[in-house]
């Protein structure tokens, strides 16, 4: 509170009262994992564990056990010949899909919970397949917000200030510097280097003709 006095923190007891009850209800949790394998059944690049109704309570939640590993045991993957960019695009594509096609979002995406293991696809090859766990906590978002959200990426990307603070509103956080810094994980000052936004553009642009 010292380091950012005007951050609001009011939410944050009503955020745990909603959420810890998510968590601790199996029979939710479960509802939300079968949506999820729903949402993903077409993509054979994601797995999601199939759950047992006939064994699952409010307080017992039984699933099939998937093998793989921590998403950030970057020395295993290497060990077992995973391919780090094919797991990276993966996943982010997972949750790309999740937060502008379906609105409905895992919303605790921490190591333990995302796990990565190599399979055979239908056609005999190997590939890359990413496991998403713990399905205790989801988040719905409305197509506005899913609209903004896109507008505030856009701001970023094209260092558009007013478009990232019209889209910040739109989001419920007028400190659209911190709000930034805190989505994209850097200095909002950095965001808006027009140097270093250029040599980010270069270093994608490159990625992409690699990959064509």
């Amino acid at each position: 509170m010292k380091i950012f006095p005007d951050f609001k923190y009011g939410w944050l007891p009503e955020e745990f009262q909603t959420r810890l009850p998510q968590e601790l209800d199996f029979v939710k949790e479960a509802k939300n994992c079968k949506r999820c394998y729903s949402t993903f059944s077409h993509n054979p690049n994601i797995a999601v564990p199939k759950v047992y109704d006939d064994l699952t309570s409010e307080r017992v939640l039984t699933m099939s056990f998937e093998k793989g590993i921590s998403a950030t045991n970057v020395q295993e993957m290497h060990k077992q010949g995973m391919d780090l960019k094919k797991v990276a695009k993966v996943i982010s594509e997972a949750f790309v899909y999740m937060i502008y096609e379906k609105g409905f979002v895992h919303s605790d995406p921490h190591p333990g919970n995302i796990h990565v293991r190599q399979v055979k696809m239908a056609d005999g090859t190997m590939d890359v397949q990413v496991v998403l766990l713990d399905h205790g906590i989801y988040t719905d978002l409305t197509k506005e917000t899913r609209l903004s959200y896109t507008k505030l990426w856009r701001g970023i990307l094209t260092q558009n200030e007013g478009k990232i603070k019209q889209a910040s509103k739109e989001l419920g956080a007028d400190f659209h510097e911190l709000f930034t810094s805190m989505i994209v994980n850097r200095k909002y000052e950095d965001v808006m280097d027009e140097k270093q936004a250029l040599q980010t553009k270069s270093r994608l642009g490159a990625q992409s003709g690699d990959k064509a």
